[in-house]
């Protein structure tokens, strides 16, 4: 058993993580096991000085290699509990948004739940995971907080020792077609053509921006490539593979929603590297805030405009709060939604 203390490991892997090198320069299982043994102070068996064991709660994510958002949403939830003396302890599924990989953290965590106070989970495959969640609760028997994306599509299904905090996938789409609504109507577009890049995750993103903006435009013209899955580069070939055919037709490119940063980012490298008349004035709006992100917006030297963000700190804050009300056996609601904010150029 590997007993480590202070933190150390989780600050370094995830500002290496963020610079590419744990994802390209060593094997995915270096970092995994980096961020798995390094992501609490003290992770596992640490004892306080006066000889108590400290109290522990699990995160167990999605997705880690491809969603920086959930690295700087899990440094901020580690903050936050350690202020209350609690260790995180983290499990990183071997492949993203794999349904069977998160079963197996599942087990791993009811085979060792006498360890913990609660957790919270990050849901993947939320349609296909729903019997196995809420079995999970029921055998757990102790407090768990679903954040990021909601697991059930009813109140009523929830477990009564589960709840959710967190933003609203279609809340986050509404905002992003809100936001783009205003853009082109401002420019005088009368028939946009708008090119969605998305993952199978949070579906309602992608859906709902695209009602919104046919609300405004029923002709719009709106392709939707909704098989990227929160990747840079499938988004950078997306977006390429786009320009091409606009520019063969004699046509333009308006906007292109992406629903995260990373998506966002490679579609502003494939914008530039295609430097096509077809998109001269073509705009680009993501998802998260990621700080690569805001700074690219902020700057105003690319197509990158606007992302709708999701306040990490707040994020833990309020679950972290949800979840210790709940520890105490307090009265909470069922769902705590957040308000996303669009962070745009100027602002």
């Amino acid at each position: 058993m590997v007993v480590l203390g202070g933190g150390v490991l989780v600050t370094g892997a995830l500002v290496l993580l963020r610079a590419g090198v744990l994802t390209r320069a060593v094997p995915a299982w270096t970092a995994v096991v980096a961020v798995a043994l390094g992501a609490a102070p003290a992770l596992l068996l640490r004892r306080s000085r006066r000889g108590r064991r400290t109290r522990q709660v699990f995160l167990i994510t999605s997705a880690f290699r491809q969603k920086y958002w959930v690295a700087d949403f899990l440094q901020r939830l580690h903050g936050v509990l350690d202020r209350s003396g609690v260790d995180l302890v983290l499990k990183v599924p071997a492949r993203d948004y794999d349904a069977a990989a998160q079963a197996h953290h599942l087990r791993r965590v009811l085979a060792s739940a006498d360890r913990y106070a609660g957790g919270f989970v990050v849901a993947t495959e939320v349609h296909r995971m729903q019997a196995d969640l809420v079995e999970f609760c029921a055998e757990l028997g102790l407090p768990v907080v679903f954040t990021d994306i909601e697991p059930f599509d009813d109140v009523d299904r929830y477990p009564d020792n589960a709840a959710f905090v967190g933003y609203l996938s279609h809340e986050i789409g509404a905002l992003a077609g809100r936001w783009l609504v205003s853009r082109l109507q401002r420019w005088g577009v009368a028939r946009p053509h708008v090119l969605v890049v998305a993952s199978r995750e949070h579906a309602d993103r992608q859906a709902r921006c695209a009602e919104v903006v046919r609300e405004t435009w029923p002709d719009a013209r709106l392709v939707i490539q909704d098989d990227c899955a929160f990747s840079r580069s499938r988004a950078y070939d997306a977006v390429l593979a786009e320009v091409r055919r606009v520019a063969a037709r004699g046509d333009r490119l308006d906007a292109v929603f992406c629903t995260n940063d990373e998506m966002a980012l490679g579609a502003v490298d494939a914008l530039r590297v295609a430097n096509s008349p077809a998109t001269g004035e073509a705009v680009v709006i993501g998802v998260d805030g990621v700080l690569e992100a805001r700074a690219l917006i902020d700057a105003g030297t690319s197509p990158l405009r606007a992302t709708v963000v999701q306040d990490s700190h707040r994020l833990a804050e309020s679950a972290a709060h949800v979840l210790e009300r709940m520890c105490k056996g307090r009265a909470v609601a069922r769902r705590t939604v957040l308000e996303p904010e669009v962070h745009e150029a100027g602002a």
